[in-house]
């Protein structure tokens, strides 16, 4: 393979990457995030449209992956056993109740995202992509973990946050709020996001339960504008918790 041809594909697999973090993206949004002149970027978006991998929306909406691209990652087999049996249960329930689902596993004192259905959602407002971690306490599925946590596993967890200096684990000093977040989680059977005024969507989030620790956490995700987290908790976080039920079954 020639230098050009390499650094050709490179940059394809850039774009894709790219494209990969949102729901739609523009051209300006590309250019931004990879630094490429405008001109290759609509080369190589002419390129993924023949291909089948993308589609133009609009010009003010600009692009977006398509469900193709999905088969680039058909061949892979995770070294995690719970995101292989997880996959399929995913896309049946994005499939059956077109919202997105995210399965995350724990990751020292953040949550990793393993695997989602968000590019397979008409409903999807974001992205969250394999290999993003996420704060403990200001996610739906760092909170379902610390919640169903034994109290052991929970307080070290806890301490290893009180330690990081991060503003999103800035809670952890707070034990009272702690105590009741997790215990009102506990009670109701589900994780809510820890949501901010500019919130486009929230979560809500279910831990998969096995040997009395969570080995992973399922959300939803929801656009605030369609349902309130109080409509959807009721409605989905039982079809939640079958699904968790089933995979960790499985495992």
């Amino acid at each position: 393979m020639t230098e050009r041809a390499i650094e050709s594909l490179s940059r394809g697999l850039a774009v894709i990457e790219a494209l990969n973090r949102r729901a739609y993206t523009t051209l300006s949004e590309l250019h931004d995030d990879t630094g490429l002149p405008k001109s290759t970027l609509v080369r190589l978006l002419d390129t993924l449209i023949a291909a089948g991998y993308a589609r133009r929306i609009s010009r003010t909406a600009g692009y977006c992956l398509t469900d193709r691209v999905t088969l680039l990652a058909d061949g892979f087999q995770s070294s995690d056993r719970i995101v292989e049996v997880a996959r399929p249960h995913l896309k049946k329930l994005t499939e059956d109740h077109k919202w997105p689902v995210v399965i995350a596993t724990l990751d020292g004192d953040a949550m990793l995202a393993r695997y989602s259905t968000l590019s397979q959602s008409p409903f999807a407002l974001d992205r969250i992509y394999i290999g993003r971690r996420i704060g403990l306490l200001v996610s739906a599925m760092g909170r379902a973990v610390l919640a169903y946590s034994t109290p052991e596993t929970r307080a070290l967890l806890l301490a290893a946050l009180r330690g990081t200096g991060m503003k999103m684990d800035q809670l952890a000093h707070d034990t009272a709020y702690v105590d009741q977040l997790l215990e009102t989680i506990r009670r109701t059977g589900y994780a809510l996001t820890d949501l901010t005024p500019q919130d486009r969507a929230f979560g809500i989030a279910v831990p998969v339960m096995k040997h009395g620790e969570p080995q992973a956490a399922l959300a939803m995700r929801f656009i605030r504008t369609a349902t309130t987290p109080a409509a959807a908790g009721a409605e989905f976080a039982p079809i939640l918790r079958e699904a968790a039920a089933q995979i960790a079954e499985a495992l």
